[in-house]
Parts: C-alpha cells; sequence; structure tokens
C-alpha cells in the first residue's frame, strides 16, 4: 500500500507506507531445489550425448570444422565380404541367391571369399549363375564380366541378400546416402594408409560399398578395420543381390567416383550400360582410382609417419639380417662357391694332376666362414628352435658330404682323397622322410630397380612356417603377379626345380607399379614390393 505525501511546490509524490528489500537472485537459487535438478539434467543429457559415438565428432565439427585424422591408424586392411557361399555346393542343395537370403545358407556351405585373380576374371554367356564370386571385375565391362574390358569403377561381387559387409580399413564414415544408381551407399574415408603406387609413403583413400540393403553406420563414425558396417543388397540400378566394392584416390572429383555423366553418355549416343561396355572413359579411371581388390588383398606394412605429415622418416637401416635374407645369402654363397667349382673341374680336365704314389694324406675341409650376420632376437616355440636345428644339421652334413668328394690340386703334389661321411640314406634319416608341403614362401629384397630380371627365392614350408628340405610336392606350382605387372621365368615350378626345398624364380617387372606375387595354387602371397632406383 502507498500513501500520498504532499511535496513542497511540486504537488504530491508516491512512497510505500512499510519499505522492503528485495532478496538477491542468489537467495531463490539457494532455495528452488527445481532449479538444481534441471541444471542436473540438462548437463546429464549433454554428457551423454558427447560419450556417444558422434558426439564428440559433431562438437569438434562444429568447433574445428573438421575431425582430426591423425587420430586414424592404419593397421591394415581386409576384405569387404569375409564369407560367401560356395555356389555350386549350394546349388545342389536348391539354394538360389537370387532368392534366398545370407541367413539361409547351411553354415558349413560358407568359404572365405576367394582370392581375386586378374587372369582368371572372365565370366562368358554359357557360364552358369552359380560359377565364379567376382560378376564384374575392375574396369569390366557388364557384357563380359572381364577385367579391362570396360569402364566399371570397382568390382562386383555376387553376395546374397543380407550377407554382412565390413569395413576393409579403419576410417571415418565420410557419407550415407540413399539414391541414384548406387542405391544405398556408404563412403568412408581412409587417412594416412600407404599409397598404393608407393607403399613407403601415406595418402588418404575412400572405400565406397554401394547396393546395400540396411546401414548400420553414420556420418562421423570411426570404424575400425573388420568392423560389420552393413547389409548387402540390391538397391538402386542392379539386375541382381552383389555388392559393389571401390576404392577412390584423394583427389576424385567425389565419391563413389564414376567415370562418366549421363550428359556426356547421352551426348554420345550412349546408354549407361553400352558407355560402360565400350570402356567410355575408362582413362579417368586409371587417375581416380584404385584396384579395390588387389589394395586390400596386399595388406601392405604401416608407414611410420611425423605427426602432421605424410612424409616417411628416414632412418639408417641396421645391418641385420632375417632368416629368409640368411638363406639367400646361403644360396648365393653356394652359387659362386658352384662356379669356382666348374673352373677348378674345367682346368683339370685341360692339365690331368700327376698322382703321387706316397701314402694318401688326409686332408681337413672346414667350412668357409659367411658374412658377418646380425640376428635379432627373436623368441621362437620349441617347435620353431627344433626345426631350425634340424635345418643346421642337415645343411652342416649335406655340405661336408659334398667337401668330402672334392678333388684338390696343389703346386708341388696332388692329392686326391675321397672320403664318405655322409650317404643319401643317412641324410633322409635325419630329415626324417618326404614331407607334405602346407604353404610357400616368396622371399626377396623388398624392391626392384627396373632395370632388369630380379631375382627371388620360392621356399617350401610346412604348418609352422619351417623350411622343408625334403618335400613331397605332388602338383605344380603357378607363379603370378596379382597386385602389378611382371613376367616370371619359370613361370611354373615343378618338384624338379626345388633343391633343398627352394626354387630360384627371376622375375622382369613391367612398368613402375608395386608388385604382390602369389604361388598358386597355395593362398600365400609375397611381400610389397616397390619400385626404387
Amino acid at each position: 500500500m502507498t500513501s500520498l505525501v504532499p511535496r513542497r511546490k511540486h504537488g504530491f509524490s508516491s512512497a510505500p507506507l512499510h519499505p522492503k528489500r528485495e532478496p538477491h537472485p542468489i537467495f531463490f537459487l539457494k532455495q528452488r531445489s527445481s532449479f538444481w535438478i534441471a541444471t542436473l539434467s540438462v548437463g546429464a543429457f549433454l554428457i551423454g550425448n558427447m560419450i556417444g559415438q558422434n558426439g564428440w565428432y559433431l562438437f569438434l565439427a562444429s568447433v574445428l570444422g573438421k575431425e582430426d585424422d591423425s587420430l586414424i591408424v592404419y593397421t591394415g586392411t581386409v576384405t569387404p565380404l569375409e564369407k560367401v557361399p560356395d555356389y555350386s555346393r549350394w546349388t545342389s542343395y536348391g539354394g538360389n541367391a537370387e532368392e534366398h537370403t545370407y541367413r539361409q545358407v547351411p553354415q558349413d556351405l560358407l568359404v572365405v571369399l576367394p582370392v581375386y585373380d586378374r587372369s582368371a576374371q572372365l565370366r562368358t554367356e554359357n557360364a552358369s549363375t552359380s560359377a565364379g564370386f567376382y560378376s564384374v571385375g575392375n574396369r569390366g565391362s557388364y557384357s563380359t564380366g572381364a577385367e579391362n574390358s570396360g569402364s566399371h569403377p570397382g568390382v562386383d561381387i555376387r553376395a546374397p541378400m543380407g550377407s554382412p559387409v565390413r569395413a576393409v580399413a579403419n576410417g571415418i564414415v565420410e557419407e550415407v546416402k540413399q539414391g541414384g544408381g548406387f542405391g544405398l551407399v556408404i563412403v568412408i574415408r581412409h587417412p594416412n594408409v600407404p599409397d598404393p603406387d608407393r607403399p613407403n609413403r601415406t595418402t588418404t583413400l575412400y572405400s565406397a560399398y554401394a547396393h546395400l540393403q540396411a546401414a548400420l553406420v553414420t556420418v562421423g563414425t570411426v570404424v575400425e578395420k573388420g568392423e560389420h558396417i552393413a547389409y548387402s543388397g540390391q538397391s538402386g540400378y542392379a539386375s541382381g543381390p552383389h555388392l559393389h566394392f571401390q576404392i577412390d584416390r584423394e583427389s576424385a572429383p567425389f565419391h563413389p567416383y564414376w567415370p562418366f555423366t549421363d550428359a556426356e553418355a547421352n551426348e554420345a549416343g550412349l546408354t549407361l550400360a553400352e558407355a560402360v561396355d565400350a570402356g567410355f572413359h575408362s582413362e579417368r579411371l586409371k587417375q581416380y582410382t584404385v584396384h579395390p581388390m588387389l589394395y586390400v588383398q596386399s595388406n601392405f606394412l604401416p608407414v611410420p609417419v611425423t605427426p602432421g605429415t605424410t612424409e616417411v622418416v628416414e632412418k639408417p637401416k641396421p645391418v641385420v639380417l632375417n632368416l629368409s635374407q640368411r638363406i639367400a645369402l646361403r644360396i648365393q654363397s653356394r652359387k659362386e662357391k658352384q662356379v669356382q667349382e666348374g673352373e677348378v673341374e674345367a682346368a683339370q680336365k685341360e692339365t690331368p694332376p700327376v698322382l703321387a704314389p706316397a701314402a694318401p694324406e688326409q686332408v681337413v675341409y672346414q667350412r668357409e666362414p659367411e658374412a658377418e650376420e646380425v640376428v635379432p632376437a627373436v623368441r621362437m616355440s620349441r617347435s620353431q628352435r627344433a626345426a631350425q636345428d634340424r635345418q643346421k644339421r642337415v645343411e652342416d652334413r649335406v655340405t661336408r658330404a659334398r667337401f668330402s668328394s672334392r678333388q684338390v690340386s696343389r703346386t708341388q703334389e696332388t692329392v686326391v682323397r675321397r672320403e664318405e661321411v655322409a650317404t643319401q640314406g643317412d641324410i633322409s634319416a635325419v630329415i626324417g622322410g618326404p614331407q607334405q608341403v602346407q604353404d610357400i614362401s616368396i622371399q626377396h629384397d623388398g624392391s626392384y630397380s627396373g632395370r632388369g630380371w630380379e631375382q627371388m627365392v620360392v621356399q617350401l614350408t610346412d604348418e609352422e612356417g619351417a623350411l622343408i628340405t625334403n618335400p613331397a610336392l605332388n602338383r605344380d606350382i603357378y607363379l603370378r603377379a596379382i597386385y602389378g605387372d611382371a613376367e616370371f621365368r619359370p613361370s611354373v615350378l615343378t618338384a624338379l626345380d626345388f633343391s633343398g626345398g627352394e626354387a630360384t624364380v627371376y622375375m622382369l617387372p613391367r612398368g613402375r607399379t608395386t608388385i604382390v606375387i602369389q604361388a598358386q595354387p597355395y593362398p600365400a602371397m609375397s611381400s610389397p614390393m616397390a619400385y626404387g632406383q
């Protein structure tokens, strides 16, 4: 209540009868518990969203504009599909990829996705619908499916509806979009991965998975190698259920990249299928895409880089020889000795030595010291140590037997003494009889100059990777370059080409692309051989 109080000369003014001081706002904060409950609820909501899979990404993207790619570490590659049906067996049971889903495939009929072979990538019109796992090869055509016969980017992998699709490497989901010829497609950015042209340097690649049935990730999701990201399907322009898989370079104008537009095809008077079969603008694929299956099958080793750069840190390499290098060194030393022995024998044939009637003098042959080796301390299992010791004993006995049969000429007198140290039966007893070959190892120095033939060694090994010196090889071995292009001599290895479980092969590279070699029908692949000056 207020009252009118007369004022001098200026009329009246109002003033409260009972003046009261209003409390400070902090007073209400202390008294009202609902305010704190609301504050804690909002804070919990924000923290919960930030802890979520995409919260920090959205926050950093809104504040910084781009996520930190240096946090993505390359740990190798895998294929986009882990297992597919054995179509020939599945068909005999009444299975059909066009009518049945992945869940309807019996577990015992699922096999690991076979290795992509460029030379065998050819599909004819009379081929069975269940034959082959890759319906269209890289840069292939719809009419034949053969590699380099068209302008189809990437490869098409036959897969029933609902097949699990996985990320081929660590990366960040760049796009998840629906519509167009690719249908539902996922694009993943892979920073800090080895460059396919120069594996000793890093680059950024983009993998794309198209014609999907459902996506399990969203934009900004950080995925790991082998993580389940989607289910395959038949969305978009697809004649049947399959997975379209391709890898683009960072320089591509968009992802997934397509070599021509509808306007360009219409101007040329071609439909989309006709343009692909004709190889329309296939030269653009060489510039903006990478062979997807050969890249993931190469599984390049990580490249050490300094933070914030993609240049390799050049460090002096210590003189360290691993087991394969030691074996290669021994092979080279033996060949040099054999050449020297051949020269000595040729000289002996020209000037026969005169044998003295004196009593035979025993000559002791010592093994020549090999090059200095610095072997790293590697912990081996008991079976590996036993295999290594067995191999060393066999090599020593074979070497002594070889040296014992030599003829040595001297300046004053020639003494010839032949002493049998080890027979073939003894050697076979030490080895334990012929062993079945379980795997193959291809050894090389890791680079080629491009100026001539390169030498490498093919080794026959057992289940534990130990060299088999007395192998039982009942099938031929075919050498092929599954990444890059090269010529081999010999290109087919038989049991007669191996000596002590090893065979020397010469390779002539075609171009300067990194080369990865496979010895079929064995699944093992060599480490990448990069071009170097």
